[in-house]
């Protein structure tokens, strides 16, 4: 007999946030969390910005116990929680996966699952269905066996993944399919899009990847498409296309530039905590943190406010640049590539300009004397 807590994802994750949004004017308020159960994981993926072996020890003796999961799963419900995305590393390598899940949703949570799919056998699949969550995205990589065994580095793992979303499809379960792009992948994703298409999922990809979160600050160049490729995928849907130039526009007719750090929402309806307790702004930007097994959720969330205070400093090409409102700068790439918020990183800098020139049709040194006007 399954418990009657039945949830109605009709409407997706960005259409609640934006209408529970919408009556704060503006204010800070914990919202939604990124909760990282533990940073192992049982694949070994060619681009990943933060995996440990699943057998590793020494990770798994780093990682909170249940009952302070439990706690830090208290105090954020206790402070208005309402979306709480259960992450790794692979979450479902957790042995305790299923109670801490279960706590999280009797508490009223709106529960997203992101897994790679492996790990879901008939069992973990009859238990969703009992107890559903509000989505389940999972990553996949490819759409033939090398492909995606060439970007996780493990045998097997294309048919575990894929048995997986067929056993969530087949009890009508909220799924949504991702992936990363790579020079690994990217002859694929057409196939990729009809699978997702064929099964009637919402299908994601990205192309630009992210730099290693682990303290050694590597990025993946080896597997990374160039830029125009990555600026390319723009145009390959047309859906992505409008919205990317929506955007864009939109940020061109703010007619301001941009003084802060911090100008996306991180802090300000999300945070993040890794599997050690500490809170951060977001995902992947991970100083400054607090632990919540030493500090009250509440006052490491006030802490956090500091950083959507901060300001560019005179010493930022940033500050100068009349493109920054256009920019996809973000400070987790600054910090983990140079170690400080507001270092400039080239790539990410080269992309933005890119990206605004075909979303535009106008290339950036035009540009720039257009916003130059709006001064």
């Amino acid at each position: 007999m399954s418990l009657d807590c039945s949830i109605d994802s009709s409407v997706d994750f960005e259409e609640w946030g934006a209408i529970l949004s919408a009556p704060l004017n503006g204010g800070r308020y914990p919202l939604s969390a990124t909760f990282e159960l533990t940073n192992r994981c049982n694949f070994n993926c060619a681009h990943c910005y933060i995996n440990q072996p699943a057998n590793d020890e020494a990770a798994c003796e780093r990682e909170l116990t249940t009952e302070q999961v439990k706690a830090i799963i208290d105090q954020m419900a206790a402070a208005g929680v309402l979306f709480l995305t259960l992450t790794g590393g692979e979450p479902l390598l957790r042995p305790d996966f299923a109670e801490i899940y279960t706590y999280a949703r009797l508490k009223g949570l709106l529960v997203i699952l992101f897994t790679n799919g492996a790990l879901i056998t008939e069992e973990i699949a009859d238990f969703l269905n009992d107890l559903r969550p509000f989505s389940v995205d999972i990553s996949i990589y490819g759409a033939s066996r090398s492909v995606f065994e060439a970007v996780t580095r493990v045998s097997g793992t294309f048919s575990r993944c894929y048995a997986g979303i067929e056993r969530l499809l087949s009890r009508g379960i909220p799924l949504s399919l991702k992936t990363e792009l790579m020079t690994l992948n990217i002859d694929e994703i057409a196939e990729m899009k009809a699978f997702a298409d064929e099964k009637g999922l919402k299908f994601r990809y990205d192309g630009l990847l992210w730099p290693r979160l682990d303290g050694i600050g590597e990025f993946p160049r080896e597997v990374q498409l160039p830029l125009d490729m990555v600026v390319d995928l723009d145009n390959w849907d047309n859906e992505r296309h409008d919205a990317v130039k929506t955007e864009i526009v939109r940020l061109k007719d703010l007619k301001t530039r941009d003084e802060r750090v911090f100008s996306c929402g991180a802090g300000l309806r999300s945070f993040h905590v890794d599997s050690e307790g500490r809170m951060s702004i977001c995902m992947m930007v991970r100083s400054p943190s607090y632990s919540l097994l030493e500090m009250p959720f509440m006052e490491a969330w006030e802490r956090l406010g500091s950083l959507r205070k901060m300001k560019r400093s005179v010493i930022s090409k940033c500050q100068s640049c009349t493109l920054n409102v256009l920019c996809s700068h973000c400070p987790g790439w600054s910090l983990a590539i140079a170690g400080n918020h507001e270092s400039v990183v080239e790539f990410v800098c080269d992309h933005g300009k890119l990206r605004t020139e075909n979303g535009l049709g106008i290339k950036s040194s035009e540009l720039m004397e257009v916003m130059e006007n709006y001064e």
